[in-house]
């Protein structure tokens, strides 16, 4: 990045979510109001180009659309709800819950309070990537994904699962009958309520085919696709003697960066045309390949998840680009080992595969002394 023009630096720390080193000290200062208002920005922006596309018969707005609308209701999900659940959006707990709520309801994900007292398990070091742990959980149940599983096998199962009908169906249900059927039944009777009156709305205008093309396509299945995919990168699995021990360097080895890009390799003594042809080439690259991963897939703070792991109750998680990296510079204290950078989504993906494979002594040993712990669950299950 440090060879591209100066304006242009912002940009490119939020493709790869890896900053200079310089940026540390020129860096502004973001707020959870300015994710809110991006992540708005990005599903009104998304269902505008699909109902643009729709009616005027622009049909080449539509993958666009369905990209950022997509991108904006992974990133409430992943940022704003997630970070709710921590109470570490607005002031108060019960701020955040409304807050959550309403997007929940919004976007019929996971009822927000069923979501926050199964995420805790996620950050405990003793039931993460346990049969406890939901991200687990989905990748082998729902995925099929198995220790004995070669690398390619794992991905065949993970592009399969995530562009599935079935599986699209189950995720769906699931998603329904989770508001349905959640605890708090004036939340339920309100967004059952309100998704009735905007197909109800929809249906009066003429217009469902749009509604369900706008807002239900990436709400529902873009969802599904983006959380099946992302779930592949979030975590990896430390050797089986950090997972056996679950101490301070599990919460450290059981995440890594996953930043977006790939290095521009550019010979000393290339010729000005070939340097033209090797950064056209890579200029294409990170902003095709590389910007559909960051927009689609690792929507939001998700490249830095480590850095909400080891730092889970930091306010800078607003600026998880910057924050990240001046706490690896640092030496991520008190953690006996500093982060773990991977590049590239396919490299983490693969290594994650790789990690789990060498994870089958611990499993094993596990279901031995356990053997009831694990049973196969058919039920969609969204993290």
């Amino acid at each position: 990045m440090r060879s591209l023009p100066g304006w242009s630096q912002p940009f490119w720390s939020w493709l790869t979510a890896k900053p200079l080193i310089e940026q540390l000290d020129t860096r502004r200062s973001k707020t959870p109001l300015y994710h809110i208002v991006v992540s708005a920005l990005l599903l009104a922006t998304g269902i505008a180009l699909s109902v643009l596309g729709a009616i005027q018969g622009l049909y080449g707005l539509l993958p666009f659309g369905f990209i950022l609308a997509t991108a904006g209701t992974k990133q409430f999900q992943v940022m704003i709800c997630h970070q709710a659940v921590h109470d570490m959006v607005l002031d108060g707990k019960r701020a955040n819950e409304i807050l959550g709520t309403v997007i929940s309801s919004a976007l019929m994900l996971k009822p927000f309070r069923t979501y926050k007292s199964e995420h805790v398990h996620h950050h405990d070091h003793q039931s993460l990537l346990t049969d406890l742990d939901d991200t687990l959980t989905f990748l082998r149940d729902n995925v099929g994904l198995r220790t004995s599983d070669t690398v390619a096998q794992m991905w065949t199962k993970l592009v399969i699962h995530a562009f599935s009908p079935i599986a699209m169906v189950r995720s769906v249900w699931g998603r329904v009958a989770a508001t349905v059927l959640q605890p708090n039944r004036k939340v339920a009777a309100l967004t059952i309520g309100a998704w009735g009156i905007g197909i109800g709305a929809a249906i009066w205008a003429g217009g469902l085919h749009i509604f369900l093309l706008a807002y239900a396509l990436p709400v529902f299945v873009g969802y599904h696709i983006c959380t099946t995919f992302r779930l592949a990168a979030e975590h990896t699995w430390p050797p089986v003697e950090v997972l056996r021990a679950r101490g301070i360097a599990f919460i450290a080895e059981s995440t890594t960066g996953v930043f977006i890009g790939e290095p521009l390799n550019i010979p000393d003594n290339a010729s000005r045309l070939m340097r033209f042809h090797l950064t056209s080439i890579w200029l294409v690259r990170m902003l095709s390949y590389h910007l559909f991963i960051r927009l689609f897939v690792m929507v939001g703070d998700t490249p830095c998840h480590d850095f909400h792991h080891r730092r889970p109750r930091s306010r800078e998680w607003p600026n998880y680009v910057t924050a990240r990296e001046a706490d690896r510079l640092k030496g991520s204290k008190p953690f006996p080992s500093n982060y773990l950078d991977f590049w590239g989504y396919g490299n983490a993906v693969t290594n994650n595969f790789q990690s789990f494979q060498l994870a089958a002594d611990y499993y094993d040993q596990t279901e031995a002394r356990n053997p009831s712990q694990h049973t196969t669950n058919e039920k969609e299950v969204f993290a």
